[in-house]
């Protein structure tokens, strides 16, 4: 889920700069940054859509965590403290800026549908920019994610990090269901009771994804920081199959998109086999394929991250 996928960037930058210079560091958010921007508006846009729309671009996952990258080249530079309550601060108050509305067409309406409201930024007659993702709770989480390497530290011991994965994510899961069965903060759109009990519980989860609230954030990183907690030291054939994809995590999303849009398109039209039901595919059919596609992409992702490790020459490797 995107909350982890920006959140692991930041602990990604953390271990970075353990090994370079808080300049180094920062260039190397900073045009990455940059980078992942471009991606999302050429070729990941075009393997979603297999077309480039230049008049109506869609600013989506990747593009939140490439200007997220810039933000942090710039705080970065402060004390670890301040870092830490950014991240805080921003993940956890800024549900409280859901009713913060501006006039339609102003600057500082843009502005804010950047940061935190999903829309349409009219650039000209013929041109508006969708935003998809807003950025300003990835940029906490960035900063959380920041944070949160330093778990991952020389100077910190198994044990103690240990400890610290298993209370995190145990106080996540806690805060989740506490202050979402509340009901009054951390999610634009309150859980109802439903006629089924499987229907209510479908309720209590469905948080806002687009911007990413305070509950959702919390409901995917809580169980990823237990996978963490889980897998951290065990080293077998299943922890080695996920380090081959995710030493190269831009690589197989790339990648992945066009082969998903791929196999959408040559089933776009299913009629009516075993595999579907009312024109779509059975939930079980779409399980079988996600598993079949990262089944498949492992290969490509070892072929590529071992050919990235012998030719540390091409600079241009460590920007996919």
């Amino acid at each position: 889920m995107p909350p982890t996928f920006i959140f692991l960037t930041g602990v990604s930058a953390y271990l970075y700069g353990l090994k370079h210079t808080k300049n180094e560091l920062s260039k190397f958010l900073f045009t990455r940054g940059l980078w992942l921007v471009f991606l999302e508006i050429t070729f990941i846009a075009f393997a979603w859509f297999f077309s480039f729309n230049f008049t109506h671009p869609t600013l989506m996952v990747i593009w939140a965590i490439g200007v997220s990258m810039i933000f942090l080249a710039l705080m970065c530079r402060l004390p670890y403290r301040v870092i830490l309550a950014a991240g805080l601060a921003i993940v956890f108050l800024h549900n409280l800026t859901e009713n913060v509305h501006f006039a339609e067409g102003t600057f500082i309406n843009d502005i804010w549908l950047v940061l935190h409201v999903q829309g349409q930024i009219p650039v000209s007659s013929g041109m508006k920019i969708f935003i998809f993702y807003p950025v300003l709770p990835y940029f906490g989480l960035i900063c959380l994610g920041y944070a949160f390497g330093k778990l991952f530290s020389p100077e910190t011991d198994a044990i103690k990090r240990k400890r610290a994965l298993f209370w995190i994510w145990t106080v996540s899961v806690i805060l989740f269901i506490v202050v979402r069965y509340l009901n009054t903060y951390g999610d634009p759109h309150p859980w109802q009771y439903q006629i089924a009990t499987r229907y209510t519980v479908l309720s209590f989860i469905n948080c806002n994804k687009y911007p990413v609230s305070l509950l959702f954030a919390l409901m995917t990183l809580g169980p990823s920081i237990l996978f963490l907690y889980v897998f951290d030291g065990i080293q077998n054939k299943f922890t080695g199959f996920l380090t081959v994809i995710g030493k190269v995590p831009m690589f197989y999303y790339i990648v992945h998109i066009y082969l998903i849009h791929t196999i959408a398109s040559i089933t776009e039209n299913p009629g009516r086999t075993p595999f579907h039901v009312a024109g779509r595919f059975h939930l079980w059919t779409v399980y079988l394929i996600w598993i079949s596609v990262v089944l498949v992409l492992y290969f490509p992702c070892k072929w590529y991250g071992k050919y990235k490790s012998t030719h540390p020459e091409k600079w241009w490797l460590s920007y996919i």
